[in-house]
């Protein structure tokens, strides 16, 4: 860390080097913009956005208290793969494309997963709110509305507990039970093939191992051996999930139309402008006018850098991304004015009449260097975390942020300070330094020898 600080606070002469520093935010726009022309052609569409701009349709499965934190990504993925295998009536994929997953809570019994979809390309409204929707819930009703057991393994016996009674009488042949119970009988050399799970019924009698608990909602199986780990858990309560499709329902949602999309769109757009208005009185007021304009042009590079990044790697674009940007904005202009309040006060100094404005904006961001890397770091870990171990709902806001975070640690350190430099070489700025006047490029008259004219 001491090597770390030793080398912050050397003087980078930052501002002299705008050439180099420039170039490299340039290179990332040309590929965006390169890429973005390319997607254009190929996919209808420049950038990847989600149903909150373009358009889309929305779908609820209701869980009830059947939906819980532990097999919440479970039901997920089975809603993925229902999804990926709708057919039309001749057998063609629909090939749906999902664009949000979340889990919804309005009480107990009310738990559910809540997603939406985008319009298919070439089919009508009609056709949509139709066949197409009609044909994903049936598909969700057959694959999704599942009861998924809680699984614990211990003492070498494996406890299943459901969110309904099995059976009222266990030596019933057409019961629950019994179904459920042949059913793991079934599953044992897949568990034992697959997922290395090592199962041995105790006493080798595996109809007499699995009995009902003593709670009616549960199946106990007395094993011998059997490898405890999260794999064989996870492969047990897959395996052993049971049809319920009269506790649980697929409600289809509305329709996320093209009036919806603009209105938001707008809305976007006019936030951020009326937030960079006001940015740029605040920092003009508070210290210069080119101040203020260098902060606005830095915070054009984060926006450009945040949309170039999605761009290049196809995210989509959808409301919390636009959370996330006007998130970076206010961060990133904090550091800006971190860096202009020094190069206020080193104005002030009594050095400040020798020296350039290069000078003076190199002195201060050495002086807030340390400072700003530091914050910066911190934060870094911490919506690292969060993008890492997060829902995928949340990774979706945390990754536009990890880019903005670096955008406008760069564009405050390097792009505002310069800007502010070569402003301060134009206009009335000039009076605050000791600079030499522009030199005057004057045309010289070609003058004419006596030898030339009698040639």
């Amino acid at each position: 860390m001491k090597k770390l600080s030793n080398l912050l606070e050397k003087d980078f002469h930052i501002v002299e080097k705008r050439k180099i520093l420039f170039s490299i935010p340039i290179v990332l726009f040309v590929i965006a913009a390169i890429l973005m022309i390319v997607f254009r052609f190929t996919n209808g569409s420049p950038l990847n956005l989600g149903t909150d701009f373009t358009g889309g349709y929305s779908m609820q499965v209701q869980l009830g208290d059947k939906l819980t934190d532990d097999n919440y990504e479970l039901y997920c993925n089975r809603i993925r793969r229902a999804l990926s295998v709708v057919t039309t009536e001749d057998g063609e994929s629909y090939s749906i494309s999902i664009d949000g997953m979340q889990r919804q809570s309005a009480g107990t019994s009310k738990d559910s997963v809540y997603f939406k979809y985008f319009a298919l390309k070439g089919v009508s409204e009609s056709d949509m709110t139709g066949k197409v929707n009609d044909a994903i819930k049936r598909a969700l009703e057959d694959k999704v509305l599942l009861a998924i057991p809680a699984v614990d393994i211990s003492d070498k016996k494996v406890t299943l507990t459901y969110n309904e009674v099995l059976v009222d009488l266990p030596e019933n042949p057409d019961s629950s039970f019994r179904w459920m119970k042949q059913k793991f009988i079934d599953l044992v050399p897949e568990l034992n093939e697959s997922s290395a799970a090592g199962i041995v019924f105790a006493g080798n009698d595996s109809d007499a191992a699995i009995t009902l608990g003593d709670n009616p909602k549960q199946i106990v199986i007395s094993l011998d051996a059997i490898n405890n780990n999260a794999t064989v858990k996870d492969a047990i309560m897959s395996g052993m999930v049971r049809d319920d499709q009269y506790s649980s329902r697929v409600l289809i949602g509305g329709m996320v139309g093209a009036t919806v999309s603009s209105e938001l769109l707008f809305n976007a757009i006019l936030a951020v402008s009326l937030a960079l208005v006001f940015m740029l009185c605040y920092i003009g007021l508070r210290f210069q006018l080119s101040s203020g304009l260098a902060c606005i042009i830095a915070l054009f590079h984060d926006i450009l850098i945040m949309f170039a990044f999605m761009a290049i790697f196809g995210i989509e674009i959808n409301s919390t991304f636009i959370a996330a940007l006007i998130t970076i904005l206010g961060y990133s202009i904090n550091n800006s004015i971190i860096i202009f309040d020094r190069v206020r006060e080193n104005m002030r100094s009594i050095h400040a009449k020798t020296m350039t404005p290069e000078q003076i904006a190199n002195k201060s961001i050495k002086e807030t260097l340390m400072r700003s890397v530091n914050t910066t770091i911190t934060t870094l870990i911490m919506i690292a975390m969060v993008a890492i171990i997060g829902v995928p709902d949340i990774r979706i806001f945390a990754i536009p942020i990890i880019v903005g975070l670096v955008a406008g640690t760069f564009s405050s350190i390097c792009i505002a300070p310069t800007f502010w430099a070569l402003f301060q070489r134009v206009g009335k700025n000039r009076q605050n330094f000791n600079l030499p006047p522009k030199s005057k490029k004057t045309k010289t008259k070609k003058t004419t020898t006596p030898s030339e004219v009698g040639a």
